[in-house]
């Protein structure tokens, strides 16, 4: 019963501490950061994103999910306001430089599967 309680938060967790090891734009002050966040993220995607999405469903229903990927943006951001000392810089890729909101994006594609990978192996 704890376990199943536990494993998305331990999911996200793992999760954030290997994008923050891989990606050179994500930090954190200290591990205790890491922890806060993965609760805030894992709470923001099992409490709010349901209501958001249902709210949001006839505009994904014209966009063919696409406006899905904006929500799930739009929640990171709503954590790293939530998370003092998480911070997602402005990314540079294959020598392109994105903005705040497009790193973003891809940061939380990333996050959804490095999330699906990890839990694959617990």
């Amino acid at each position: 019963m704890i376990r199943k309680i536990l494993k998305p938060f331990i999911i996200m967790g793992i999760t954030l501490f290997l994008l923050a090891l891989l990606l050179p734009n994500i930090s954190y002050t200290d591990w205790t950061t890491i922890v806060f966040a993965s609760i805030v993220f894992t709470l923001v995607n099992k409490i709010v994103k349901p209501i958001i999405k249902l709210l949001t469903l006839p505009i994904n229903f014209l966009t063919l999910g696409l406006f899905s990927v904006l929500v799930n943006a739009g929640l990171l951001m709503l954590c790293l306001w939530l998370v003092p000392g998480f911070v997602i810089e402005p990314m540079t890729l294959f020598g392109v430089s994105f903005g705040k909101f497009m790193t973003l994006i891809i940061t939380s594609a990333l996050i959804g599967l490095t999330q699906s990978a990890v839990s694959i192996v617990l």
